[in-house]
């Protein structure tokens, strides 16, 4: 599990920007922090010297009528003022826009790993999960840079530097104030780690309801045509419920030993109060020190409560962190970088083994697709054919063997160089919220509005886009929901043929088609 400091680490190594911005933030909130306090130092020196050059027998005579000294001081605590104002806005300012380049370039590193996953690899998870990584997640790791690492810093460490000037002044006093804090310290310590657990299975649930509800929304049409949205519905409730449960333990191992700590800070207020009272009975104690002491404890001991939340907060949040992390540990896709044009486009498969987890779904298969001809791949449901089709265009890598285009290993092609030579129609159509002209265009962005009402004509898709509100700039909805399945995959054969690329993978391309469509299509494919 990734500690805190690991996250930042990487997210300031992935976000390939200056991290300097960001510590200059954490410096300018540090110095806010100490002006707010440091008047009351100022105060104690003035005294000190007023008291020592004032004082006759047991009456204390401040010289008001010395204006320069009066005027120094307060010039001193206006600038105070001023710097505690200038720095509190410059370091808001820096914390924000360092934390927002800072995360911006995560994303952008995050969403490069996401396009280089092997396309198999990403199919595999949930959309929920990944769409919640990539947007939930994220979130909180750019708040651990924007809020709590600031905040954090400044609580903790400007008490503790300000403690070793009263430990210089009074070391009793300033040790009953400090003395609980390593215990209060440890105590957090001890519960880090059923906290983390508690805060790793609620986020991991959280996945799973996201997923769920993408899923809900997505199906709604099948799960009310079975009458199995009311069933779905008490699966989420149920869900729901035990979120609502994990949500719970979660505030209990992290309200719980929080809650603890402050209170062992606030004993250290009586126990301040004890040994003042030791002191003054053993006539032990100045007066002045004990005044600056009363001032101060409460302003030291109160940021340090605040930490322990801020921690806790931070810690949580880290988790997402982590799972962030383990995305972008995993292997890319296998792909080479070479950019050669083969010279010819037939498609070879030598001794190709494959296999999902430990379950072979293809062994030794061996066999030549000749350029310029159709290579038809029968069999039953199940045998491999769509997978065949998915090694070619690599969205797995073969465990065994090698698939070779014109004589080159498709594992030494650039991804780029490889997908500039395919053209593909899967079972799956996918679309986008776009305009038919947008959807088609994806094949060849460059291509005119002419070429692609060709392509369209070649698919046997005019006549249903003619007939559409708009016509080409119609707007066909999130995955084409306002077509026809047949007309979803028309859409994507004439994407296929827009782009005209030397290979054209169809798979089951003309399923959802009726008889005469499909006929004319393989017609316009010849």
């Amino acid at each position: 599990m990734a500690s805190v400091t690991d996250i930042m680490r990487q997210v300031i190594h992935c976000s390939e920007r200056s991290p300097y911005p960001f510590y200059r933030s954490i410096a300018l909130r540090c110095l806010e922090r100490t002006l707010s306090i440091a008047p009351f130092f100022v105060a104690y020196v003035w005294l000190s010297h007023t008291m020592a050059s004032g004082v006759s027998g047991s009456e204390l005579a401040l010289p008001l009528d010395d204006l320069t000294t009066v005027w120094i001081g307060a010039g001193v605590l206006a600038l105070m003022l001023a710097g505690q104002l200038l720095f509190s806005y410059l370091g808001q300012l820096q914390s924000f826009l360092s934390a927002y380049e800072l995360t911006r370039g995560y994303r952008e590193s995050l969403i490069n790993q996401v396009r280089r996953l092997p396309l198999g690899q990403l199919h595999q998870q949930r959309a929920g999960h990944l769409a919640s990584m990539l947007t939930d997640d994220v979130n909180r790791v750019e708040k651990i840079f924007t809020h709590l690492t600031a905040e954090l810093a400044a609580a903790v460490l400007v008490p503790l530097l300000l403690w070793l000037p009263l430990l210089w002044i009074d070391w009793r006093l300033a040790a009953a104030l400090m003395l609980p804090l390593p215990a209060g310290f440890l105590l957090l310590h001890i519960t880090r780690r059923g906290f983390l657990q508690q805060v790793a299975r609620k986020q991991t649930h959280s996945l799973d309801v996201s997923g769920l509800l993408v899923e809900y929304v997505a199906g709604i049409k099948t799960l009310r045509l079975f009458n199995q949205a009311a069933v779905w519905l008490r699966t989420l409730d149920g869900h729901f419920q035990r979120m609502r449960q994990q949500s719970m333990r979660v505030e209990a191992w992290g309200a719980g030993p929080v809650q603890v700590y402050r209170l062992a800070l606030e004993l250290s207020l009586v126990l301040l109060l004890l040994v003042g009272a030791q002191l003054a009975a053993a006539d032990a104690l100045s007066t002045l020190h004990w005044l600056l002491f009363a001032m101060l404890a409460y302003k030291l001991i109160d940021p340090l409560l605040e930490a322990a939340a801020f921690w806790a907060e931070l810690r949580a949040m880290a988790q997402s962190g982590t799972r962030i992390a383990a995305l972008l540990d995993q292997p890319g896709a296998a792909f080479g970088q070479e950019f050669c044009k083969p010279d010819t486009f037939e498609v070879h498969f030598e001794r190709v083994g494959f296999r999902y987890h430990d379950e072979w779904v293809l062994r030794d298969i061996t066999f030549t697709a000749p350029a310029g001809r159709v290579t038809a791949i029968v069999g039953p449901s199940g045998a491999g054919k769509s997978t065949l089709m998915q090694l070619i265009a690599r969205f797995y890598a073969p465990q065994t063997g090698v698939i070779s285009l014109g004589g080159i290993d498709l594992s030494t092609l650039h991804s780029d160089a490889l997908y500039g030579h395919l053209s593909v129609v899967f079972q799956d159509v996918q679309l986008f919220d776009g305009s038919v002209l947008e959807n088609v265009r994806i094949g060849q962005p460059t291509a005119s509005d002419t070429a692609v009402i060709a392509a369209c004509r070649a698919a046997w898709c005019h006549d249903f886009v003619s007939q559409l509100p708009q016509g080409y700039h119609t707007r066909i909805g999130e995955d084409g929901q306002r077509l026809s399945g047949g007309e979803r995959q028309r859409l994507s054969i004439a994407r296929a043929l827009l782009r005209d690329a030397p290979v054209l993978l169809l798979d089951e391309a003309t399923a959802s088609v009726d008889p005469d469509t499909q006929y004319e299509i393989q017609q316009a494919l010849s």
